[in-house]
C-alpha cells in the first residue's frame, strides 16, 4: 500500500552557457520509484525560475507556487500503469526570460495486487439491457468529470481519512466473479457501521452528489489541479451540489445503497485521471503554496 518516501530522484536543470556558472536549479520527484496507483510529489526549485510548466500525455499537470518560490504537483499513476521509466516534461523560463525544457522521470514498479474469487446468485450477477444502458450514461458522466482540471487549488494541510474504520477491501483487488475476471477494485472498502458519519478528506467542492446503479447514493469532491475524492454507497447526504467543504466537515451517512451486500464506506480518489490508492493521500505533504 505505502511507497517508500525516502528515495528522492535529483535531477540537476542544466542552465543555459550564460548561466553556467550558477547551476542551481533542480527538479525533485519524491519518491522516485512507485508502484502502480502510488503517488509521488514534483518539486521544481531555483531562484531564477518562472512559469513553470508540466506535461504529461500531453496534458497539462496542475503545478503550485509554494511559500518559498518553488513549484509543486501531485503525480498519480494509475493502477495499470505499464511498468518502466514514465518521462513527465518540463518547460519553463528564467527571470531573465530565456526557456528551457527538460525532463524528469519516475520508475513506475509493477504490484502484485490481491485477488479475490467468488460465486454470487445468477440474479445479482446478471444484468438486463435497460441497467446496462443506465450503467453506460453514469460510467460516461464520469469519465467526463475525471478530464476537468481545476485551475486553482482547495486542498491544503494533510488529508483526513473519511471515517474510522479498517480496510476491508484493498485498493485494486482483482476479483473474479462467477468465473469472469472484472475491473480492478479502484478504490478501499473502509468498515463503517450503517449511519456512521462520513465527513470530507480535505477542503473542496462536490461536483456530484446522485445515485447510481452501482455505487449507490454517491458523492464526489474537487479538491484543485485535476485532484478528486469520491465516496459511495452512503445512505444519506449532508451536503449539496456545488457546495464548499472543509476538511473533517460531515458530508454524508454510510450506508448500503447501490451493488453491495453490507454496510461499508467506498472510498477512492482520481489523480490527473489516474485511479491512485486514496490512504497515499494521507501521506501527502503539504508544500504551502
Amino acid at each position: 500500500m505505502k511507497s517508500s518516501w525516502t528515495t528522492t530522484l535529483l535531477l540537476w536543470l542544466l542552465a543555459s552557457p550564460a548561466l553556467a556558472a550558477e547551476p542551481d536549479w533542480m527538479i525533485t520527484v519524491q519518491p522516485a520509484e512507485l508502484h502502480q496507483g502510488g503517488i509521488a510529489q514534483l518539486r521544481v526549485l531555483g531562484r531564477d525560475i518562472a512559469g513553470v510548466k508540466a506535461l504529461r500525455g500531453g496534458e497539462e499537470i496542475a503545478l503550485f507556487v509554494a511559500e518559498d518560490g518553488s513549484y509543486f504537483a501531485l503525480l498519480g499513476l494509475d493502477l495499470e500503469q505499464r511498468p518502466g521509466p514514465l518521462e513527465i516534461p518540463l518547460r519553463g523560463r528564467s527571470v531573465g526570460g530565456e526557456s528551457w525544457a527538460r525532463q524528469a522521470t519516475i520508475y513506475v514498479k509493477a504490484k502484485e495486487f490481491p485477488r479475490e474469487t467468488l460465486s454470487v446468485s445468477a440474479a445479482f450477477d446478471q444484468i438486463d439491457r435497460a441497467t446496462l444502458k443506465r450503467i453506460e450514461k453514469e460510467q460516461a458522466e464520469l469519465d467526463r468529470l475525471w478530464k476537468i482540471h481545476s485551475l486553482g487549488r482547495l486542498w491544503e494541510g494533510r488529508f483526513v481519512a473519511p471515517v474510522s474504520g479498517g480496510i476491508t477491501s484493498p485498493f485494486g483487488l482483482r476479483r473474479v466473479i462467477n468465473g469472469s475476471a472484472r475491473a480492478p477494485h479502484g478504490g478501499v472498502d473502509l468498515k463503517a457501521s450503517l449511519g456512521a458519519e462520513v465527513v470530507a478528506a480535505n477542503h473542496g467542492r462536490v461536483v456530484l452528489r446522485d445515485e447510481f446503479f452501482f455505487s449507490g447514493k454517491s458523492l464526489v469532491l474537487d479538491h484543485g489541479g485535476g485532484l478528486y475524492t469520491m465516496y459511495f454507497h452512503l445512505s444519506d447526504f449532508r451536503v449539496q451540489k456545488n457546495s464548499q467543504v472543509r476538511t473533517g466537515e460531515v458530508i454524508g451517512l454510510a450506508g448500503m445503497t447501490g451493488r453491495v451486500t453490507g454496510p461499508h464506506l467506498h472510498w477512492g480518489a482520481r489523480l490527473n485521471g489516474a485511479r491512485v490508492d486514496p490512504v497515499e493521500l494521507l501521506e501527502v505533504t503539504d508544500a504551502k503554496p
